[in-house]
């Protein structure tokens, strides 16, 4: 049941902001949707370079004035897998390694930190470095394009928007069956929270 999911949500209001688009990574983190409750969803890849010169793009065309990201994410912490978490805060793991001066990007006021990376994340691993694991092990999520897709926007001085559901813990084999309960999830939280009166999120 959708109650017994993890919601962290702090609802910012887009509706009055002009146009809103949405980006997600792949197909199967939107269904093959190509819009929810009207508000068009635009594809931009996986990893940080896909999404960054693909949404450079879909501004360039679209020239919305608010960009919402949605897509799965692994589990740092205790987060119920299809828990609906929107991002506070967004890391890049290069800054952790030394190989660039980008700073951690603050989307919200919820203290759900995301790692972004382009290393697939497997929790039976081993990480590289001391900054690295400091850093990840103090974020609650990780993905692959938050961080790519927060600095194009901040960039353009266009509000940027991430909520992402759980949808594995780093195991294999884990993910995709639970991409598909997270995105049910999400869409019930936009249209419910966005464009309703559910007082369930409040």
């Amino acid at each position: 049941m959708f109650g017994t999911q993890q919601i962290q949500i702090q609802q910012p209001q887009i509706i009055q902001m002009g146009k809103i688009i949405l980006v997600s990574a792949s197909p199967k983190e939107h269904g093959g949707l190509k819009e929810i409750n009207g508000i068009p969803i635009f594809q931009v890849g996986i990893g940080k370079i896909n999404a960054a010169s693909n949404l450079t793009e879909i501004l360039w065309n679209e020239e919305p004035d608010v960009v919402v990201n949605f897509g799965s994410c692994g589990n740092l912490k205790e987060h119920k897998v299809g828990g609906v978490l929107q991002v506070g805060e967004v890391i890049n793991d290069l800054d952790t390694l030394g190989l660039s001066e980008n700073k951690p990007i603050r989307l919200s006021n919820t203290d759900i930190k995301c790692f972004t990376t382009d290393t697939i994340y497997d929790s039976t691993h081993e990480r590289y470095t001391d900054s690295y694991n400091e850093s990840i092990n103090d974020c609650n999520i990780v993905d692959m394009e938050c961080y790519a897709l927060a600095q194009v926007c901040k960039q353009r001085d266009i509000p940027f928007y991430s909520y992402k559901w759980v949808s594995d813990d780093g195991t294999p084999g884990t993910w995709e069956e639970n991409a598909k309960i997270g995105f049910e999830n999400f869409k019930k939280v936009f249209v419910n929270y966005f464009f309703g009166e559910d007082q369930h999120f409040k």
